[in-house]
C-alpha cells in the first residue's frame, strides 16, 4: 500500500517537540515496515525545501514562506501538487488546522482515500485560556482557529481520535449544530516508542517528574505549587520538570516563581532535552506529575506507564481514558494543588501501594505500542 502522511514531523529523532511530532514519527517508521510511505512535514519558517530519505521512507521538507505559523497555508498547492503526484492509496493527515483542511477538500476532489488525525481539540483548548485572560489577541485565535476545525469537521469521512473523550466533544458540536456532518469516528491512541517499554523506573529514588510543554495548558505552575506543599508538609522529594519552549513568557514567569520557591535547590527546570535524556530522566524518576488544564490524550502518561511509573495527574479530557484512578495513579481536580500533593505523600509513603500501581501500569501500557495501533490504523485505510 502507498501512503502518504502529512503532518509535523521531527528535524531530528533525538530531539521530538510536542506530542503531534512523536505521532508523526511513530507512526510514519511503523508503517514503512510493509508500506509504502512519505511523509510531507508541514512547511517551517527558516526552512527550506529538500527532500531526505529517513531509513524506508522519504521525508519531503517545505519552507514556510511567510513570517507567521499560519502562512504555511500558503504553500498548500504545492504540497497538493506533491502529493497527487505520489500517487497514493490513502493519504493521513494529522491536524485540524487551515493547511489541513485545504489539503484535505483537495485531495477528496481527487478521489483519493482521506483519512484525518485530531490531535487535541483547538476549540476545547482556546475557550480555556480565553476564559482565563480574556485578551483580543486569544479571541480572535479562537474565533478563527475553532471555525476552521469545525469546516474540517463537517467535510471529513473519517476521523481518528485518541480517546472517547474527543470522540464524545465531537458529538456534542453535532448534536449542538455547531457542525452539520458526523463523521465516522475511530477511537485510536496515539502510540509510544518501543524504547519506554525497557525502561524501568526508579523504585529507590523520589523525584518527581513532569514532562510537558513550557506552556500554560500543562500547569506547571500549580505543579510547583503542588511541590511546595508536600514538602511543606514535611515529604522529602526532587522535582525534574521537563518540555519543550513552547512559550518563552511563561518559560520566564515559571523560572521566576522557581527562584521564589523555599525548595529551589531541589527543582529543575530542563527544555529541549535530547530523547536519550529523556529517556533517562524516566529511568531515575519513581512518580510522574502533571497538572495539565486540557488533554486530549497525554503521550507521557502512557510513556511514564510504560515504565511502570504511577502517575498523579488532572481529572480533565482525555486523561481519564488513559490513567485509570485508583489503579495506574491518581487524579485529581484541576487546581486542587493540596490533593496533589496529598495523592503524591501517599505513594511515596505507601511502597505497597506504590508496587501495585507499578505493575498494573506496566500491564495496560502495551495497548499503546505502534505495532498493535500501526495494525488498527492500516485496518482502517482498508475500510
Amino acid at each position: 500500500m502507498r501512503i502518504v502522511i502529512v503532518g509535523s514531523y521531527p528535524l531530528s529523532a533525538d530531539l521530538i517537540k510536542g506530542g503531534v511530532e512523536s505521532s508523526v514519527f511513530g507512526l510514519a517508521n511503523e508503517l514503512s515496515k510493509g508500506n509504502d510511505v512519505d511523509v510531507l512535514d508541514y512547511p517551517r519558517i527558516g526552512g527550506r525545501d529538500f527532500v531526505e530519505q529517513c531509513g524506508k521512507f522519504a521525508i519531503h521538507r517545505y519552507a514556510n514562506i511567510g513570517k507567521h505559523n499560519r502562512d504555511a497555508s500558503l504553500r498548500e498547492k504545492d504540497i497538493i501538487r506533491d502529493i497527487i503526484a505520489l500517487h497514493p492509496d490513502v493519504i493521513h493527515i494529522h491536524g485540524s488546522g487551515q493547511l489541513s483542511l485545504a489539503i484535505y477538500n483537495a485531495t477528496s476532489d481527487y478521489g483519493i482515500k482521506t483519512i484525518v488525525t485530531i490531535h487535541g481539540l483547538v476549540h476545547e483548548e482556546k475557550k480555556k485560556a480565553l476564559r482565563k485572560c480574556p485578551t483580543p489577541k486569544l479571541l480572535y485565535q479562537y474565533i478563527y482557529q475553532s471555525r476552521i476545525e469545525m469546516k474540517l469537521l463537517d467535510v471529513v469521512e473519517y476521523v481518528i481520535v485518541d480517546t472517547l473523550y474527543v470522540a464524545n466533544r465531537i458529538r456534542h458540536y453535532y448534536s449542538k449544530g455547531r457542525i452539520k456532518h458526523l463523521p465516522r469516528i475511530y477511537v485510536i491512541p496515539q502510540g509510544i516508542s518501543s524504547e519506554y517499554f525497557n525502561i524501568n523506573c526508579d523504585e529507590r529514588n523520589t523525584i518527581l517528574l513532569s514532562v510537558g510543554a513550557m506552556s500554560p495548558r500543562k500547569g506547571h505552575l500549580l505543579t510547583l505549587e503542588a511541590y511546595q506543599l508536600l514538602r511543606a508538609h514535611g515529604t522529602q522529594a526532587k522535582l525534574r520538570i521537563l518540555g519543550s519552549l513552547a512559550d518563552k513568557k511563561h518559560y520566564s514567569k515559571l523560572l521566576d516563581t522557581i527562584s521564589k520557591n523555599p525548595y529551589k535547590e531541589d527543582i529543575s527546570l530542563e527544555t529541549n532535552v535530547s530523547q536519550q535524556e529523556l529517556y533517562d530522566a524516566y529511568k531515575s524518576a519513581n512518580i510522574f506529575v502533571l497538572h495539565s488544564e486540557e488533554e486530549s490524550q497525554g503521550i507521557v502518561f502512557a510513556e511514564a506507564m510504560a515504565t511502570g511509573m504511577p502517575i498523579v495527574a488532572t481529572k480533565v479530557g482525555g486523561i481519564e481514558d488513559v490513567v485509570e484512578s485508583g489503579k495506574t495513579g491518581f487524579l485529581c481536580e484541576y487546581g486542587d494543588t493540596e490533593t496533589m500533593a496529598e495523592m503524591i505523600e501517599r505513594l511515596l509513603t505507601d511502597r505497597k501501594l506504590w508496587k501495585m500501581f507499578s505493575l498494573y501500569a506496566k500491564q495496560i501500557s502495551h495497548a499503546y505500542d505502534w505495532q498493535e495501533i500501526g495494525k488498527q490504523i492500516v485496518q482502517l485505510y482498508k475500510v
